[in-house]
Protein backbone atom coordinates (compact mmCIF):
# COMPACT_ATOMS: atom_id res chain seq x y z
CA UNK A 1 0.00 0.00 0.00
CA UNK A 2 1.34 3.36 -0.36
CA UNK A 3 1.22 5.82 1.69
CA UNK A 4 -0.28 9.31 1.48
CA UNK A 5 1.65 12.24 0.94
CA UNK A 6 1.51 15.36 3.43
CA UNK A 7 -1.13 17.45 1.88
CA UNK A 8 0.49 20.89 0.27
CA UNK A 9 -2.21 22.91 1.74
CA UNK A 10 -0.37 21.87 5.49
CA UNK A 11 2.90 24.29 4.74
CA UNK A 12 4.78 24.17 7.98
CA UNK A 13 5.69 27.72 9.95
CA UNK A 14 9.12 26.02 10.48
CA UNK A 15 11.25 22.74 9.45
CA UNK A 16 13.77 21.27 11.88
CA UNK A 17 15.85 17.87 9.57
CA UNK A 18 17.60 15.72 12.20
CA UNK A 19 19.61 12.81 11.32
CA UNK A 20 18.95 10.50 14.09
CA UNK A 21 22.41 8.10 14.71
CA UNK A 22 22.50 4.61 15.25
CA UNK A 23 24.74 3.29 18.14
CA UNK A 24 26.06 4.13 21.73
CA UNK A 25 28.33 6.66 23.52
CA UNK A 26 29.99 6.35 26.84
CA UNK A 27 33.38 7.54 28.58
CA UNK A 28 36.00 5.17 29.28
CA UNK A 29 36.11 4.58 33.56
CA UNK A 30 40.55 4.41 32.59
CA UNK A 31 41.01 7.42 30.35
CA UNK A 32 37.85 9.83 30.94
CA UNK A 33 38.41 9.18 26.88
CA UNK A 34 35.06 9.20 24.81
CA UNK A 35 34.01 5.50 23.32
CA UNK A 36 32.09 4.95 20.50
CA UNK A 37 29.60 1.80 19.10
CA UNK A 38 28.25 2.80 15.62
CA UNK A 39 25.65 1.01 14.09
CA UNK A 40 24.38 1.24 10.71
CA UNK A 41 20.69 2.43 10.36
CA UNK A 42 20.53 6.18 10.95
CA UNK A 43 17.26 8.00 10.11
CA UNK A 44 15.60 10.83 9.41
CA UNK A 45 14.12 12.76 12.26
CA UNK A 46 11.74 15.75 11.65
CA UNK A 47 10.32 18.29 13.66
CA UNK A 48 7.60 20.10 12.55
CA UNK A 49 6.41 23.83 13.49
CA UNK A 50 2.86 24.72 12.15
CA UNK A 51 1.18 27.75 12.35
CA UNK A 52 -1.99 28.83 13.72
CA UNK A 53 -5.12 29.32 11.51
CA UNK A 54 -7.37 32.35 11.77
CA UNK A 55 -10.62 32.00 10.64
CA UNK A 56 -9.46 28.72 7.85
CA UNK A 57 -11.30 26.18 9.61
CA UNK A 58 -10.66 23.51 6.59
CA UNK A 59 -6.92 23.48 6.92
CA UNK A 60 -7.20 23.29 11.17
CA UNK A 61 -9.64 20.54 9.92
CA UNK A 62 -7.70 19.10 7.69
CA UNK A 63 -4.70 19.43 10.14
CA UNK A 64 -6.22 18.30 12.92
CA UNK A 65 -7.50 15.00 11.28
CA UNK A 66 -3.92 14.21 9.56
CA UNK A 67 -2.52 14.36 13.39
CA UNK A 68 -5.16 12.19 14.93
CA UNK A 69 -4.39 9.71 12.15
CA UNK A 70 -0.79 9.88 12.62
CA UNK A 71 -0.50 9.33 16.47
CA UNK A 72 0.57 6.05 17.72
CA UNK A 73 3.18 5.23 15.44
CA UNK A 74 1.27 2.34 13.14
CA UNK A 75 0.13 4.69 9.95
CA UNK A 76 3.08 6.19 8.03
CA UNK A 77 2.77 9.37 5.57
CA UNK A 78 5.55 10.77 3.07
CA UNK A 79 7.31 14.08 3.14
CA UNK A 80 9.95 16.16 1.40
CA UNK A 81 12.42 18.53 2.23
CA UNK A 82 10.53 21.82 2.30
CA UNK A 83 13.42 24.20 1.39
CA UNK A 84 15.24 21.85 -1.34
CA UNK A 85 12.70 19.86 -3.00
CA UNK A 86 15.20 19.46 -5.67
CA UNK A 87 19.28 19.21 -5.38
CA UNK A 88 21.11 22.72 -6.07
CA UNK A 89 23.17 20.87 -8.60
CA UNK A 90 22.31 19.47 -12.00
CA UNK A 91 21.14 16.55 -11.26
CA UNK A 92 18.04 15.89 -13.73
CA UNK A 93 16.74 13.01 -16.28
CA UNK A 94 16.27 9.61 -15.34
CA UNK A 95 19.22 9.03 -13.60
CA UNK A 96 19.77 5.11 -12.31
CA UNK A 97 22.07 3.57 -9.32
CA UNK A 98 24.90 2.27 -11.53
CA UNK A 99 26.79 -0.01 -8.72
CA UNK A 100 25.07 -2.42 -6.36
CA UNK A 101 24.68 -0.71 -2.86
CA UNK A 102 25.26 -2.47 0.61
CA UNK A 103 24.88 -2.41 3.96
CA UNK A 104 26.93 0.54 5.39
CA UNK A 105 27.73 2.20 2.09
CA UNK A 106 28.26 5.63 2.12
CA UNK A 107 29.05 6.37 -1.00
CA UNK A 108 26.76 6.41 -4.30
CA UNK A 109 27.82 5.56 -7.64
CA UNK A 110 25.06 7.06 -9.83
CA UNK A 111 24.41 6.34 -13.84
CA UNK A 112 23.45 10.14 -15.44
CA UNK A 113 24.25 12.70 -18.01
CA UNK A 114 28.18 13.98 -18.20
CA UNK A 115 28.52 17.28 -15.83
CA UNK A 116 25.27 16.20 -13.94
CA UNK A 117 26.35 17.76 -10.46
CA UNK A 118 25.22 17.43 -6.31
CA UNK A 119 26.07 19.72 -4.07
CA UNK A 120 26.22 19.50 0.03
CA UNK A 121 23.10 18.70 1.30
CA UNK A 122 21.43 18.05 -1.82
CA UNK A 123 18.97 15.04 -1.44
CA UNK A 124 18.09 11.82 -3.46
CA UNK A 125 15.91 9.13 -2.92
CA UNK A 126 17.44 5.57 -4.06
CA UNK A 127 15.66 2.21 -3.16
CA UNK A 128 13.33 3.04 -0.03
CA UNK A 129 15.98 5.56 1.25
CA UNK A 130 16.60 9.14 0.87
CA UNK A 131 20.37 10.48 1.16
CA UNK A 132 22.14 13.86 1.29
CA UNK A 133 25.02 14.40 -0.37
CA UNK A 134 27.90 15.47 1.74
CA UNK A 135 30.22 17.14 -0.99
CA UNK A 136 30.16 18.82 -4.04
CA UNK A 137 30.53 16.19 -6.64
CA UNK A 138 30.10 16.05 -10.54
CA UNK A 139 29.66 13.42 -13.39
CA UNK A 140 32.92 12.26 -15.22
CA UNK A 141 31.79 11.05 -18.55
CA UNK A 142 28.06 9.17 -17.34
CA UNK A 143 29.39 8.46 -13.79
CA UNK A 144 28.32 10.23 -10.83
CA UNK A 145 30.02 9.05 -7.20
CA UNK A 146 27.74 10.67 -4.12
CA UNK A 147 29.87 10.92 -1.12
CA UNK A 148 26.53 10.83 1.84
CA UNK A 149 25.67 11.88 4.71
CA UNK A 150 23.79 8.68 6.14
CA UNK A 151 24.81 4.96 5.03
CA UNK A 152 22.72 2.37 3.27
CA UNK A 153 20.85 0.36 5.66
CA UNK A 154 20.08 -2.74 3.34
CA UNK A 155 21.43 -4.06 -0.40
CA UNK A 156 20.15 -1.84 -3.39
CA UNK A 157 20.16 -3.17 -6.80
CA UNK A 158 21.86 -1.88 -9.61
CA UNK A 159 19.40 0.02 -11.81
CA UNK A 160 17.34 1.48 -9.30
CA UNK A 161 15.51 4.52 -10.42
CA UNK A 162 17.03 7.59 -8.73
CA UNK A 163 14.19 10.18 -7.81
CA UNK A 164 15.68 13.82 -7.53
CA UNK A 165 12.74 15.81 -7.30
CA UNK A 166 11.11 15.65 -4.14
CA UNK A 167 12.44 12.48 -3.06
CA UNK A 168 10.07 11.01 -0.03
CA UNK A 169 10.82 10.46 3.05
CA UNK A 170 7.98 7.75 4.91
CA UNK A 171 7.51 9.21 8.77
CA UNK A 172 5.76 8.10 11.90
CA UNK A 173 4.25 10.40 14.54
CA UNK A 174 5.18 8.03 17.39
CA UNK A 175 3.44 9.97 20.28
CA UNK A 176 0.25 8.32 21.31
CA UNK A 177 -1.84 10.80 21.07
CA UNK A 178 -2.21 14.44 18.96
CA UNK A 179 -4.90 16.96 18.50
CA UNK A 180 -4.62 20.92 18.33
CA UNK A 181 -5.58 23.88 21.06
CA UNK A 182 -8.62 26.40 20.20
CA UNK A 183 -8.78 29.91 20.79
CA UNK A 184 -12.47 31.40 19.70
CA UNK A 185 -12.11 31.99 16.17
CA UNK A 186 -8.41 30.29 15.81
CA UNK A 187 -6.42 27.48 16.15
CA UNK A 188 -2.99 28.45 18.32
CA UNK A 189 0.58 27.16 16.72
CA UNK A 190 1.51 23.09 17.10
CA UNK A 191 4.68 21.24 17.17
CA UNK A 192 4.97 17.93 15.84
CA UNK A 193 7.51 15.10 15.90
CA UNK A 194 7.96 12.98 13.10
CA UNK A 195 10.49 9.79 12.99
CA UNK A 196 11.58 7.46 9.87
CA UNK A 197 10.38 4.18 10.76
Amino acid sequence: MTNPVWPSALTPAGVEWRLQKAGVQWRSPFSGSLQVGDFVGERWEVNISLRGEGRVRARSGLLESLLMHLSGGANQIDIWHWIRPMPLGTLRGSPTLKVVTVRGDSTLVLTTAAGATLLPGDLIGVGSQVFMCRTACAAVANTLTVPCVNRARGVIAEDTAVVWNRPLVPVVMPEMSAGLAYRPGMTLPAEIQLVEP
